[in-house]
C-alpha cells in the first residue's frame, strides 16, 4: 500500500513539474471527432467493430443466389462443418473466429510492412460471400450443399433442352478478366473435409484424378496409422513431404524452394490446417500435435511462395473454443488468409 501511495505522490508532483495538453482528438484524427453538438459526427464509417462481421471488414454479398450481381475476383467463403473431424469437434465455428481475428484489418490498414502491397487494393475485387449453409446432421448432404456453393454453370441434358443450374460462387464471371476468367474461392473452415470443392479429402481426389503428381505437403509430424503404408499411399497420390523438424536443417528459405521446385508451373491449391503451427502458437485445434511451426515461420514461407499460380486457398481445422483469451489461433489464421490473398 505504501508503495502505491508513494509512486502516486511521485507521479503527481511530476506532473506539477510542466503543463501538459493534449490534443482534442487523438489518435487518428480522420477517423475521430471531439464530442460536440455538431450534427455532423459520422456513425456510419469509421469504425472496425459496427456493423455485420465480415472478414476484414470486406463488403459482403451473398454468393448463394442465382440473381445478378457486381462482379469480383476473390470471395471469402466459410464451410462451417466439423461432423467429420477424428478428435476434437469445434471447427464449425472456425469461419467466425477466423473472422473475429480479422476484425482489425481492413483496406486502410492493409498495407504489408514486408511487402508494400496491399491486397484489399490491389487488381481483386474481394468479398464475404458468408457461410455456405450446411447441415450437422448428414455429412453426405453437407458436403453436397458444400460442392454446390462452389460450383460453376452446371450443364446436363433434358430431353431435348440444356438444363442450367444456378451460379453460384465460382459460375460467375470474375471482374478482373485478364487474371482470370472465374472468382478464385478463399475457404474458411471447418474441418479438413471441407477444402475440396468436390467434398472429398486428398487420397480420394487423387483417385478422381483431381490432384496432379506435383503436391506436397509441409510441416508433417503427426503419428502414423501405419508404419510404411502411410508414406507409400502419400507417395502413390503424389505428394512429396516436408517434415516438421526439417525446417531446422534447411531453413525457412530451404523450405520455399522445395515447395516451388515441385509445384513448378503448375496450378496451385493451398490448404492450410491450422495445427502445421505449434499450440504453442494455434491451441484451438481438433488435433494438436506438439512441434509444429511458429507464425513467424510459416507467414514467411508463404510470403515466399509468390509468383506461384495460386488458383485457390483454405484456411481450416480452426476450433474457436479451444483458443485462449488472447484469442492467439484466430489472430494467426487470420493473418494466414491475409497472407494467402496476396499471392
Amino acid at each position: 500500500m505504501f508503495g502505491a501511495i508513494f509512486l502516486f505522490w511521485l507521479l503527481s508532483f511530476s506532473a506539477d513539474a510542466r503543463d501538459i495538453t493534449f490534443s482534442p482528438v487523438s489518435g487518428i484524427g480522420k477517423f475521430q471527432k471531439p464530442l460536440t453538438n455538431d450534427d455532423g459526427v459520422d456513425i456510419a464509417t469509421g469504425s472496425d467493430f459496427s456493423g455485420l462481421m465480415t472478414f476484414a471488414n470486406l463488403p459482403y454479398a451473398n454468393c448463394f443466389t442465382a440473381s445478378d450481381m457486381e462482379a469480383y475476383d476473390i470471395a471469402i467463403l466459410g464451410a462451417p462443418f466439423d461432423t467429420a473431424v477424428t478428435a476434437r469437434p469445434g471447427a464449425r465455428f472456425g469461419p467466425t473466429g477466423i473472422r473475429q481475428g480479422s476484425r482489425r484489418m481492413s483496406a486502410s490498414f492493409g498495407w504489408s510492412m514486408y511487402t508494400g502491397d496491399n491486397s484489399y487494393t490491389s487488381w481483386a475485387e474481394i468479398l464475404d460471400c458468408g457461410d455456405a449453409p450446411l447441415t450437422f446432421l448428414d455429412n453426405t448432404v453437407a458436403l453436397m450443399q458444400l460442392d454446390k456453393a462452389h460450383k460453376a454453370n452446371d450443364f446436363k441434358p433434358c430431353l431435348h433442352a440444356i438444363v442450367v443450374w444456378p451460379k453460384v460462387v465460382s459460375g460467375r464471371k470474375a471482374k478482373a478478366k485478364e487474371k482470370s476468367l472465374i472468382p478464385r474461392i478463399v475457404t474458411l473452415g471447418g474441418d479438413h473435409t471441407s477444402n475440396k470443392p468436390v467434398g472429398t479429402f486428398l487420397h480420394i481426389a487423387h483417385e478422381e484424378g483431381l490432384i496432379q503428381n506435383s503436391s506436397i505437403h509441409a510441416g508433417i509430424r503427426a503419428p502414423l496409422l501405419r508404419r510404411k503404408g502411410d508414406i507409400r499411399n502419400d507417395l502413390r497420390c503424389g505428394f512429396d513431404i516436408i517434415k516438421a523438424r526439417d525446417i531446422d536443417r534447411i531453413g525457412v528459405d530451404g523450405v520455399i524452394e522445395k515447395l516451388k521446385k515441385r509445384v513448378g508451373n503448375t496450378k496451385v491449391y493451398i490448404s492450410v490446417d491450422i495445427d502445421v503451427l505449434d499450440p504453442a502458437f494455434a491451441p484451438a485445434t481438433g488435433t494438436a500435435e506438439v512441434g509444429g511451426w511458429t507464425t513467424r515461420e510459416l507467414l514467411s514461407i508463404l510470403d515466399g511462395l509468390e509468383g506461384t499460380n495460386v488458383v485457390g486457398a483454405d484456411v481450416v481445422e480452426v476450433a474457436p473454443i479451444y483458443d485462449n483469451p488472447g484469442e492467439t489461433t484466430v489472430l494467426a489464421a487470420a493473418e494466414i488468409v491475409h497472407s494467402l490473398l496476396t499471392l
